[in-house]
């Protein structure tokens, strides 16, 4: 069974321009059988949240889960960023009805996307340090289902002779992947690095044996596809990284409430 937990459509500002009902026909030519619709929603310490159509999003998914009932299972879901940084997220999601929410870390304290920061010049050990805090203070936040991918820095960080890596903040990194499997959440493997300079599925083996360790049992799985053409990308990576790390199964969260998938 293919499952992708993580996609966006055109109402994610970063996304290409398609529908929603553009993307669950890409996704049944796929092949996938349980998919989930995450579109961006980032919730900032000093700005006013993102303006995205959240609730056409919603809108349209709940009819394209109707319309596709028979071919394709569609999980209605939002991936929130900094859901820790206002309290407008909490409400938001108080008067929704989502199946799954995604937590994402993207910005840093001073609401700069992590994407956008000037590594040549900074300090990159002291940044990642700065971020697993403030990812251990979203986790402890809570709020969410899914933790998305943890390793996102390493996706923009190299230049030069620097190459990025989590191998001497494991300390840091098992806090966080302490409080994720006290809290319930699942931890998301994102095949958005097959694609990068890291060539392979995130996050590192390393933190998701971590994981595993821990006493870690729930684990999500997502492309992370940000075009139709894109759908299910790198999944089969994903489950074959999550068998190797003795997952055999993949939380799908249902309104909000989870079960697992064997793959």
């Amino acid at each position: 069974m293919l499952i992708d937990l993580h996609m966006h459509t055109g109402y994610s500002d970063d996304a290409a321009a398609h529908s929603v009902e553009d993307k669950v026909r890409a996704c049944i030519d796929r092949g996938l059988s349980i998919i989930a619709i995450t579109d961006h929603l980032d919730f900032w310490h000093h700005l006013p949240p993102q303006e995205t159509d959240v609730d056409g999003c919603l809108r349209d998914m709940n009819a394209a889960k109707t319309a596709f009932s028979d071919q394709i299972e569609l999980l209605t879901g939002v991936e929130i960023g900094q859901i820790h940084a206002d309290p407008r997220a909490a409400e938001f999601l108080r008067t929704r009805a989502f199946d799954t929410v995604i937590g994402s870390l993207h910005g840093m304290p001073n609401d700069v996307d992590i994407y956008f920061h000037d590594f040549k010049h900074i300090d990159c050990d002291a940044f990642l340090q700065d971020y697993f805090d403030e990812l251990l203070h979203m986790v402890r936040h809570g709020g969410f289902d899914v933790l998305a991918h943890i390793d996102y820095p390493l996706r923009v960080m190299r230049h030069g002779d620097y190459i990025p890596s989590f191998d001497r903040f494991m300390t840091s990194v098992e806090a966080v992947l302490r409080e994720t499997v006290a809290r319930g959440y699942a931890l998301e493997l994102n095949a958005a690095g097959l694609f990068g300079w890291q060539k392979r599925v995130g996050p590192p083996e390393n933190v998701l044996y971590e994981f595993k360790r821990l006493g870690g049992e729930r684990i999500s799985i997502g492309s992370d596809s940000h075009a139709p053409n894109n759908v299910g990308r790198g999944i089969e990576e994903c489950i074959a990284h999550a068998k190797r790390a003795g997952f055999n199964s993949v939380t799908v969260f249902r309104q909000r409430r989870a079960e697992q998938v064997m793959i």
